[in-house]
Order: structure tokens, then sequence, then C-alpha cells
């Protein structure tokens, strides 16, 4: 099943000179109900989206022409069809989501006022991906990934996802995947700060904005992130609109976003991580395959709402070309 970019054909055209077309990109998590309201709660401005931030980094993969794959739960109600529907139009391979008719599918409120600032309330508890487990973490769910993408919020929505995580990223990796981590540390959820630092240390690709390394780990200078986690063979922070970093071995580079109008930041990391995680895939270097995460983020500002607001491969394309006729050091630092 492809994507809307194309597939692999797409992904020859976006990575020329790479080490092969195919890359298989899964993750393990939460899909959810992206509900919209725009300032003063006025009626037309409601809308509807699709979140969660394991979906919305296989959906960035799968536009870029990842052969992207979703482990999670939904419920047998009208929310969880409507996820399915998206999905499905993104080409995202669903045989490893389980419709689960005893709970329902979660979702949140994405409410913005009149000077673009946001708040979120989320309405998961019991819900279906919630009850995600070892079940879900099946041999052939995970089979032929080459990478595995977990999240934060799949640590610490319950004990039962945290557990499925955990086998999950051990027999992916058994059977020869990277494995992908995103921090995206959320109090709200009680997180557990020694599995989530655990796994960070495990984990081969870290992603995490400068306000998770505050809230984790007490530090924001990405050399101190990498020494608390143990130096992960690549580490991405981002931050805003600032130019974001990279640590790849002795490597270290910077990627300054390219000028948009921004509307909706709201996953705009997760679209980051999902575009980097299939240039790396396919061999490019780190520092391009950040350029492709960077753009593919600022691009997904422009519009409303979460996944539904992720560029093609062609937008990632074209900015990138115009990226690189800026002048010398003016993007890529």
């Amino acid at each position: 099943m492809v994507g809307p970019g194309g597939g692999r054909v797409q992904t020859e055209l976006l990575f020329p000179g790479a080490e092969g077309a195919g890359c298989s990109i899964g993750a393990l998590g939460e899909g959810l109900l992206e509900v919209g309201l725009g300032p003063g709660l006025a009626a037309e401005t409601l809308r509807r989206g699709f979140g969660g931030d394991a979906a919305n980094a296989v959906v960035m993969a799968a536009r870029m022409g990842a052969d992207a794959r979703l482990i999670t739960r939904v419920g047998d109600d009208a929310a969880g069809r409507m996820l399915l529907e998206f999905w499905r139009a993104q080409g995202i391979d669903l045989f490893a989501v389980s419709i689960d008719g005893s709970a329902p599918t979660g979702l949140y409120i994405n409410e913005r006022d009149a000077s673009g600032r946001h708040r979120f309330s989320y309405h998961r508890t019991g819900s279906a991906a919630s009850l995600i487990a070892a079940r879900d973490a099946r041999p052939e769910a995970l089979a032929g990934l080459d990478v595995l993408h977990i999240t934060g919020v799949s640590l610490s929505i319950s004990d039962t996802a945290a557990e499925a995580a955990l086998l999950a990223a051990r027999c992916a990796r058994a059977a020869g995947a990277r494995i992908s981590f995103v921090v995206n540390y959320r109090p709200q959820l009680r997180p557990d700060r020694d599995r989530m630092m655990a796994f960070a240390r495990t984990a081969d690709i870290v992603f995490l904005s400068v306000e998770d390394a505050r809230a984790l780990l007490g530090v924001e200078r990405i050399e101190d992130v990498a020494a608390a986690l143990e130096h992960p063979a690549e580490l991405v922070m981002t931050r805003g609109p600032e130019p974001a970093l990279l640590l790849a071995g002795a490597e270290q580079h910077m990627v300054v976003p390219p000028p948009v109008l921004a509307v909706d930041t709201a996953g705009a990391g997760d679209a980051l991580a999902g575009a980097y995680l299939i240039a790396r895939c396919v061999g490019v270097p780190p520092r391009r395959a950040l350029a492709y995460g960077v753009a593919a983020g600022a691009l997904s500002c422009r519009g409303w709402g979460c996944a539904l607001s992720y560029p093609s491969a062609a937008e990632v394309s074209a900015a990138l070309s115009a990226l690189d006729g800026a002048e010398p050091g003016e993007v890529l630092a």
C-alpha cells in the first residue's frame, strides 16, 4: 500500500542517489480524533482533524513515500471509523490496528484564540488506544520494519501500553530494526521519568523539544541532553521557530526552518520526525535528513490541525530546493 506521495517511486524521486527505494516505518501508539474550535467558540469555526503523536509521524512518513504501518487500537465508533478512513487514504498499512468494541476512540479539542494561541483538552481516559497491550506487539505486526517509532505518550497513557512499547522495541531490534523515540513529555499524563529515561538511552534516534529537555532533564543545551541520555547515535532537538539541532556521533548540525506564515504549530514535531526517519532510512546523511524534517515541520504549520495540515512530498522537495538556493550558512549551518 502506498501513500499520496507515490510510494517507492516517489521515494526515489525525493531522495535521488539514496541507498534503495524501500523503507518500512512503523509506530506503536495513539491515534486521536481532533476537534478544532476557533476564537469565541463560533460554530462556523468547528473543524474535524486527526492527531495522536505516533499516528502523526507515520502519516508524514507515508506522505514522503515510506511503507508506513501503525500499531494501535480504535473504538468501534464513528470517531474510530473516521480515523481509519483518513489513515487508509494516506496509504498507511492498517493490518495491525485493532478495533475494540468495549472502549471508545480518544479525542482532543484544539482551541485557538484570536491571537493564535492554543489550548488543548484531551479525552482519552479509558480509550481504546490506552488499552494497547502486549498482545498488540505481536511478531507479525513488527515484521519487516526498518524503523520502529515509539513516543513518550505511548509510555505514559497506561502501564499496558508501556509494556507493549517495551516489548515491541525488543522484538523489532532483535529483527534488525532501528528504534526511534520522541520524548513528548506530557506532565498531565504523570509520566514515569525513569522509564522514559531508560527507553531514551536504548533508542538509536531520539527526538525532543527544548521544553522536553527542561521538563525531563532540567537542561536545555543539546550537549547536556546527549550526556544525560548517554549519547544516543542520533539526537534531534527542536526549538520552535529557532534552528533545530542535531548531534550524530561527532557531527553537530543546525538547520534554520524556512519562513512560513504559521497558522497552527500543533504536530510540527511529529512531521519533522516522520520526514527525518524516512530520509535516514534510505541512507540520506544526518544533516540533510534534518533539512527534510525541518522543512516538513515548518510547512505543517501553514494550516490548521495536526496530520491534516502535513505537506506532500512535492511540497517538501520544493521547500528544500528553495533552501538550497539560499546564501551559504543562511539555512544550513
